[in-house]
């Protein structure tokens, strides 16, 4: 599997660039805003190779880290997220910012990105939160919202519980801010609002 090729950024576009490698000249899916500073330098870039959605065709994407490559990988692994959306995702939200949102549980934050519903965010942060707070040495979390977040996991695993769905979970306590509330009372709040669902 190739790792990481080192060319020149011929040309650039919204969302791939024309990469020439050895006078080979590759079609690269990227974020191009971030690769248009280097075009005609040359650049090293760390690539996935993925086969499209029908099998026929073997495209390439890339990254300017070895870090947005791997968070491009784990977001491939959450059902319904293929490669296009994954880059969008990372297209669209910072790369710190993305794995702060997801470690905190933010699914507004996520469904702002163009092709992500409530509960493909869900999904998304139900799947990877856990394991990027532990992998990527990001602080998620601190203080007050580290409390806050704590209280939000103790309300889901109650609803989760008592049969609640995942995605009906998530989308309550997204919709209303249970920092203030005890935890008996972020609980009657939650199923008060379950009901109505």
């Amino acid at each position: 599997m190739i790792d990481s090729i080192v060319g020149i950024i011929q040309e650039v576009f919204s969302n791939y660039v024309i990469f020439n490698y050895n006078n080979i000249y590759i079609k690269i899916f990227c974020n191009g805003t971030k690769f248009s500073e280097f075009l005609g330098k040359e650049k090293k870039v760390y690539v996935s190779l993925k086969f499209n959605e029908n099998l026929s065709e073997l495209e390439c994407y890339g990254f300017l880290t070895r870090e947005e490559r791997e968070l491009f990988l784990k977001l491939q692994k959450v059902t319904g997220v293929g490669s296009k959306l994954a880059l969008q995702i990372l297209s669209s939200i910072d790369f710190q910012e993305l794995i702060v949102e997801i470690a905190k549980g933010n699914v507004a934050r996520l469904e702002k990105v163009k092709g992500i519903g409530k509960k493909t965010a869900s999904r998304i942060i139900l799947e990877l939160k856990e394991t990027l707070k532990k992998e990527f040495k990001v602080a998620a979390t601190t203080g007050k919202e580290e409390k806050a977040y704590e209280k939000l996991e103790e309300i889901s695993l109650a609803l989760l519980s008592l049969g609640y769905d995942i995605d009906e979970v998530n989308q309550v306590l997204s919709s209303e801010d249970f920092s203030e509330l005890s935890l008996e009372d972020g609980i009657k709040l939650a199923l008060k609002k379950l009901s109505k669902i």
